[in-house]
């Protein structure tokens, strides 16, 4: 059954190694950044609620997410001037640079986010360094709505923060995108 493969087996990394993981990405982030100054970071990771967080469905849900990226890119002729994939057990991570100006790379991760339903699997963050300081370019700076609910349709933020929906009820969501899509092999 899908339920069963997506978030019954796979990757189950504890809290602890979650929040030392969301640490150690925003050390990296701002280390790339500084690394490449004067560009822009593009960081893009998986939404799967539960305690599953990476298996090979996982996997190839990133993929999607890469393979969108890199299409924005090359659309945009973008000039990447760093890449770098890692899979860990709290999910895959995925860090391109490009020398482009943030707004246009936000504007582009919008369009991946909110462009398919699986593009709501995905969260596409755009930083830049501004005197030293690492900047994330927000949707609303830049004239977009925040994320919507792909249960919903509210402001993703106020379910979340509420909790609003149930894990079962956001995994049997997820299980219906990924079937209509079609991409990911679930088995």
């Amino acid at each position: 059954m899908v339920a069963e493969s997506i978030f019954s087996q796979g990757q189950m990394p504890t809290l602890k190694e979650v929040l030392a993981s969301r640490e150690q990405r925003a050390f990296f982030e701002e280390e790339i950044s500084k690394t490449n100054a004067n560009q822009t970071l593009i960081a893009l990771k998986c939404n799967i609620p539960g305690p599953v967080k990476y298996n090979a469905i996982v996997r190839q849900i990133s993929e999607i997410g890469i393979q969108e990226v890199k299409a924005a890119i090359e659309k945009n002729k973008w000039k990447v001037t760093y890449e770098k994939l890692m899979d860990l057990d709290t999910g895959p991570e995925y860090f391109v640079v490009v020398d482009t100006y943030p707004t246009a790379v936000k504007q582009a991760a919008i369009m991946i986010e909110d462009g398919s339903p699986i593009g709501q699997l995905f969260t596409i963050s755009v930083f830049y360094l501004e005197e030293g300081k690492m900047i994330e370019v927000q949707r609303m700076e830049i004239g977009y709505e925040p994320r919507k609910c792909m249960i919903c349709g509210d402001d993703t933020f106020e379910c979340e923060n509420s909790s609003r929906h149930s894990r079962d009820e956001i995994q049997k969501k997820i299980e219906s995108i990924l079937a209509e899509d079609g991409r990911v092999r679930l088995d």
